[in-house]
């Protein structure tokens, strides 16, 4: 009779938006009977006798409850509960999921804290905003290589960055920098791909930090995966809905080499002399680079700006510093971003159309960036089983005249800091063309020739020599969700990711070096397509069962085509191949990939206390042997909610406590054509080929990495205070690596499956409301983390493999035993018993032989963030901190060798040379002075220890201040309105080296790291924006 009693309910759970919900309690108030909604959001009740009321419940959401009364259908909307909403995480395959339900690490960003600082990129957002990511980079809001690593480097020479996804799509994140730019040497900064991610459009990102969390996406997660998701239909609002973002904002170069202002060009005193209007004057050593001249007391001297173009002397001008020195050849970069966005909601669907332009002016002359984007998210029920998705971004990206960085001419900041001399003026050298076009320069070869010696003009280097980019492109999906039972759903998707990215770099007539045209076109694809069943399912009262299953296939396609002129140009201003004085060069290229997958996911979860979650994929690649190319990736986690158990629950100081526990391994594999040898083309012609210098490996298997983690997180005293500790390990086993062979072979160099690499670490989190009034409120939250790395072993009979070579004097390394990335080169011999370094009877330091002086790798990354809020007023900052690491310097090497730095003219030791702090091999004290010129060219031909410093940095990363105006000052027409300012890496403190920012030495996003040949200056950037919701 009980039984009969019962009456069924049913209903659909949306949010604000009318996307359903999944995974939310649906439970009888005063009984033990309820349900969980599906995928769908979907979900069926069984109402007892008495039963009177439905409560609504999910982790980021307000509970809901709902009389029953005779309806025998109640759909319900939940509202975000703003103070719940960080518990609520994107999880691999795009599936949102209560993060107590979760057996590993995965930390959020909110979309809306992105806005408020105007981060440049997705990827610079991240710096101390997660434990266990380390970011670095330097490209301001003009753009540039930002390096991402989680839980350390796994891969000697493969990628080591995490795999973006962005609303389920894969991203290609390259990095076309040359492999000169990156090892310091010189080279256009291109920046990373995923710099097409529009900061604007995001709603939430994620690390999954763990090859458990990601194993789900195959090899390119092995070193975890940022996923982004981005903004959909407005929420709350049923019709038409209008966002607008506007923001301006300006950058200025804050920290560059600091340059002695006493000392001219040249090396001693004047040598020549120039008779003009009857009387001798001194000659300015014009063919000289380096700045250990005449000390400056106002003397008249023939300078390079007293010649015209016809090679005559018009007068003379005082031997002084410049009153525009090196600072003044900056500008103030401004850039302007406005984006409006249309929203739409209905019982039926959403959507959301956005486009957003931004343009702005580099602080280097001559520097301009332009994007336009457009983004679709899109969503449509076509009947009440069968769902459409669409969500479709473009992005157009156009630059001028990036700045060169490394040890090259192009590089302005070489003949500023390292080759150069200090008495040039800015404002005289901006007169840098002369009537007839051609160039004036201070490097002059002499008296009578104008032609430049070593150095362009720094301005003829950036109106004349400069480069320009333009990159188109596109990423989306399409695709439809069929529900086929309450608790079963199946979906079909295509992923796509395409750019045509186009490259011109130029030489003009009349430059130092031989003048030049050259383009490089980029054309990439990669295509995802998915199948997947999806099931969320009740497995009586106590336990529910969800998970997928699927099939994935990849198909990536690379095309690229390289053109260069050879023997100089033909025509002045011409800049295209058939300009080219001698047949220009062309070459071409075309990259295919395969990869068919399997995979799936379970996760049993008992009385929202107790979870297990099981993972698996296999991948079959198409760039591995076919006895080696299926790999299979394994994952299983399980957490324990102790704060459900019924002994804790009246504990008034705990509100939550988790355990967790996970295990997982992924692979990596190679780039495409690894295997067999091919003919390569050495003259860009036709007519020669030879075999490569590599041996390839027909047996090659893929990189494999095994991992644990576990973890505690909790919340106490009324959420008050929050934490979450993880410790893990991970080990990645058969390196791909390419290693020496004798020449004899007929080959220098072969690739195999040789190395263990291992990390291991501890990240915190740790949050906390300091003060909490119900008109005040002050927040901190605290992200550290420490990653210890270390090669284990490698081939057989090899400790060492050079991963690159500095410009000079030093090379980056996996050395066994070390940390990846060693810096090695010539160090101090030091005295065993004093412990200073050992000097000769010249007073010179001995040198010792080659060995490891510092890793890249930082001792740990600590990131503190305050946030202060009044009513509508909110204020916040980012204190982010690096310490350890190192980096080799050429600007200080070069700059001490040439005089152009501080020191070389400090504390009278032109006049009286130094005394090093060092001893005799006895012991004793030196008491040997050298003069300042050999002193400086030591730090060239003496140790290398003395230009490798510590990379520490304590920054303050971002500053916000903001109000919101009340909602009801606009009578429903303005939902809401917001104002606000912000500024980026504001400060820095802590620095080993005063004339480098540690982050301006990385320019690229790769592998190699820690050499620094002519860094840029770091910069500042504050602003303020608007936003508004009509």
């Amino acid at each position: 009779m009980a039984l009969a009693q019962e009456r069924q309910v049913t209903g659909a759970v949306t949010d604000a938006s009318g996307e359903p919900l999944p995974g939310v309690a649906v439970q009888v108030v005063g009984t033990t009977t309820g349900s969980i909604t599906s995928f769908e959001g979907i979900y069926t009740v069984n109402v007892p006798e008495g039963g009177e009321q439905l409560a609504f419940s999910s982790v980021g959401f307000v509970t809901k409850t709902v009389a029953i009364g005779a309806q025998s259908k109640i759909d319900v909307t939940l509202e975000e509960d703003a103070e719940q909403l960080e518990e609520v995480v994107v999880t691999a395959l795009g599936i949102s999921r209560d993060k107590a339900s979760l057996g590993y690490a995965v930390q959020s960003v909110d979309g809306a804290k992105l806005q408020e600082s105007q981060p440049s990129s997705a990827m610079s957002a991240l710096s101390g905003n997660v434990a266990g990511v380390q970011v670095s980079g330097g490209g301001g809001m003009m753009g540039g290589s930002t390096r991402v690593l989680v839980r350390g480097a796994s891969s000697i020479s493969g990628n080591n960055e995490p795999l973006y996804v962005v609303d389920g799509v894969p991203l290609d994140n390259s990095n076309f920098n040359s492999g000169d730019a990156a090892r310091g040497a010189g080279g256009y900064d291109y920046g990373n791909m995923a710099l097409d991610i529009n900061p604007d459009d995001i709603e939430s990102m994620s690390v999954l930090k763990g090859p458990a969390a990601a194993a789900l996406y195959g090899s390119r997660a092995a070193n975890g995966v940022v996923m982004i998701t981005t903004k959909k239909g407005s929420a709350g609002q049923k019709g038409i809905g209008v966002e607008i973002n506007s923001s301006v904002a300006f950058e200025k170069i804050t920290r560059m080499a600091n340059l002695q202002r006493q000392y001219g060009g040249g090396f001693g005193d004047f040598s020549e002399t120039y008779n003009y209007n009857g009387t001798d004057y001194p000659v300015a050593f014009f063919a000289m680079d380096e700045s250990w001249g005449p000390k400056y007391e106002g003397q008249q001297v023939v300078q390079w700006h007293n010649i015209d173009m016809n090679g005559n002397v018009t007068g003379t001008s005082a031997w002084e510093a410049p009153k525009n020195d090196v600072e003044d050849f900056f500008e103030l970069g401004v850039g302007f971003k406005n984006s409006v966005a249309v929203v739409g909601n209905n019982e039926k669907g959403s959507f959301r159309l956005s486009y957003t332009n931004q343009t702005a002016s580099g602080t280097m002359p001559n520097h301009e960036l332009s994007k336009n984007g457009i983004s679709l998210n899109s969503s449509y029920k076509l009947t009440d089983k069968l769902s459409a998705q669409a969500v479709i971004n473009f992005m157009n990206t156009e630059t001028t005249a990036r700045p060169m960085t490394g040890y090259d001419g192009g590089n302005v900041m070489q003949q500023f800091t390292q080759w150069g001399q200090r008495q040039l003026d800015m404002e005289r050298l901006s007169n840098y063309k002369n009537e007839d076009g051609t160039q004036r320069t201070w490097n002059r070869k002499s008296l009578t020739d104008a032609s430049p010696k070593y150095s362009d003009n720094p301005y003829w280097t950036r109106y004349e020599n400069y480069q320009n980019d333009e990159r188109d492109r596109y990423y989306g999906n399409v695709g439809f969700t069929y529900k086929l039972t309450d608790w079963l759903t199946a979906s079909g998707k295509v992923y796509g990711d395409m750019y045509t990215f186009t490259v011109n770099e130029r030489t003009a007539v009349g430059s130092q070096g031989q003048s030049g045209f050259s383009q490089l076109i980029e054309n990439f694809k990669e295509f995802n397509y998915e199948g997947m069943l999806a099931f969320n399912k009740d497995l009586g009262s106590d336990f529910n069962l969800s998970g997928n299953i699927g099939i994935n296939q990849r198909h990536m396609v690379r095309e690229n085509m390289y053109g260069t002129t050879v023997g100089g140009l033909q025509l002045p201003g011409v800049y295209t191949l058939t300009n080219s004085i001698d047949p220009s060069i062309v070459t071409n290229s075309k990259y295919e990939k395969k990869v068919n997958s399997v995979l799936g996911s379970a996760s049993l979860g008992w009385r929202n206390m107790l979870y297990l979650d099981l993972g698996a994929r296999n991948d079959w690649s198409s760039t591995l042997p076919t006895e080696n190319n299926s790999f299979f990736y394994p994952s299983v986690t399980t957490s324990f909610v102790f704060s459900e158990l019924a002994a804790l629950q009246n504990l008034s100081w705990l509100d939550f406590g988790k355990v967790r526990l996970g295990a997982a391994q992924v692979g990596n594999d190679t780039d495409p054509y690894m295997l067999r040898e091919t003919y390569v083309n050495t003259d860009g012609v036709g007519f020669d080929y030879s075999v490569p210098n590599t041996l390839l490996a027909e047996d090659l298997k893929p990189e494999i990495t095994q991992s644990w983690e576990v973890g505690l997180e909790g919340s106490l005293f009324d959420n008050r205070l929050t934490f979450d500790a993880t410790y893990y390990e991970n080990k990645t086993k058969d390196l791909i690596t390419t290693v020496a062979l004798s020449g004899a072979s007929g080959y220098y160099f072969q690739m195999m499956n040789a190395g263990v690499m291992e990390n291991k670490g501890i990240e915190l989190q740790l949050g906390g409301d300091i003060v909490r009034t119900s008109d005040f409120n002050w927040n901190v939250s605290v992200n550290f983390s420490k990653n210890m790395n270390t090669l284990l072993e490698l081939a057989d009979g090899i400790d060492n493999y050079r991963m690159a070579n500095g410009p000079f004097a030093v090379s980056v390394n996996a050395f066994v035993g070390q940390s990846y990335g060693a810096i090695m080169g010539t160090n101090y011999v030091f005295h065993e018993e004093t412990g200073k370094p050992i000097v000769g009877e010249d007073g010179r330091y001995e040198v010792s032989g080659t060995e490891v002086l510092g890793t890249v790798v930082p001792d740990y990354n600590l990131g503190i963030r305050n946030t202060f809020s009044y009513k509508n007023l909110d204020f916040s900052f980012l204190i982010d901190k690096q310490e350890g690491g190192s980096y080799h310097s050429v600007t200080h090497m070069f700059g001490m060798y040439s005089g152009m730095l501080e020191e070389t003219a400090a504390n009278g030791v032109r006049e009286n040379g130094i005394v090093l702090d060092a001893v005799y091999a006895d012991g004793t004290p030196n008491t040997t002075a050298i003069d300042a010129t050999r002193w400086g060219a030591d730090h060239y031909a003496g140790p290398q220890a003395q230009n490798v410093f510590d990379a520490s940095y304590v920054k303050l990363r971002d500053v916000t201040i903001g109000y919101t105006f009340p909602s009801s000052l606009f009578d429903g027409y303005v939902q809401s309105l917001r104002i606000s300012a912000y500024g980026r890496n504001l400060a820095m403190w802590g620095l080993a080296n005063d004339h480098i920012d540690p982050e301006m030495a990385v320019t690229s996003s790769g592998n190699v790291q820690g050499l620094e040949g002519a860094a840029l200056p770091s910069t500042a950037t504050f602003g303020m924006s608007l936003s508004a919701k009509f």
